[in-house]
C-alpha cells in the first residue's frame, strides 16, 4: 500500500470520534511503500489531502483528481488506485471483519478485505471551520469526481 498522504485525524480512543487535529500518522510515511500484514498496521482513519478546509468547496467536481491511494498484491499482480477531488480518504484494513460461510462462499476474517472511501472530513458537520465543505443550502449544488482503477500484470 501506498499512501499519498499520511496526515489523518486522530480520534478519541474511547468514540472514535476525531478529536480535530490533523496530524501525521505514526510508522507511516508519505509516498512509501509499506506491507499490510496480518495484524499491522491497524488502520480506521481518516486521510487528508487538503489540510486547508476553508479551501474546500462543496462541489470539487472542476477540481483534478488527485491520487489518494495505491495497492499492489505482489502474489495476484494485481493493481488498484484510488483518485478523487474530495479533500479526505477513509482507509480500513478490515480487521473486525467476521462472516460466516454462506451458500458455498467461505467464511472471512479478519484483514479478508480492505476499505477505501473518498470524502469529506470526517465529522465535518460538527465543526464550525469545516461545515463549509458538507452543509448544502437550498440552490447550492454539492458533487464530487472519483476514479477507482484495477490491472493486472
Amino acid at each position: 500500500m501506498t499512501l499519498a498522504t499520511v496526515q489523518h485525524q486522530p480520534v478519541d480512543a474511547s468514540t472514535q470520534i476525531p478529536t480535530g487535529e490533523i496530524t501525521a500518522f505514526p510508522s507511516l510515511t508519505a509516498d512509501k511503500t509499506f506491507t499490510i500484514g496480518a495484524k499491522e498496521p491497524f488502520i480506521d482513519h481518516c486521510f487528508v489531502l487538503n489540510k486547508d478546509p476553508t479551501s474546500v468547496k462543496l462541489d470539487t467536481r472542476s477540481q483534478p483528481l488527485q491520487k489518494m491511494i495505491t495497492l499492489y498484491h505482489p502474489e495476484s499482480k494485481i493493481h488498484f488506485e484510488v483518485a478523487s477531488t474530495d479533500p479526505a480518504f477513509q482507509v480500513y484494513t478490515g480487521d473486525g471483519i467476521n462472516t460466516k460461510a454462506v451458500e458455498g462462499y467461505p467464511a472471512k476474517g479478519a484483514r479478508a478485505g480492505i476499505a477505501i472511501e473518498p470524502s469529506r472530513y470526517v465529522d465535518a458537520a460538527s465543526r464550525d471551520e469545516w461545515k463549509g465543505m458538507v452543509i448544502l443550502k437550498k440552490g447550492q449544488l454539492w458533487g464530487s469526481k472519483m476514479s477507482f482503477t484495477g490491472w493486472r500484470e
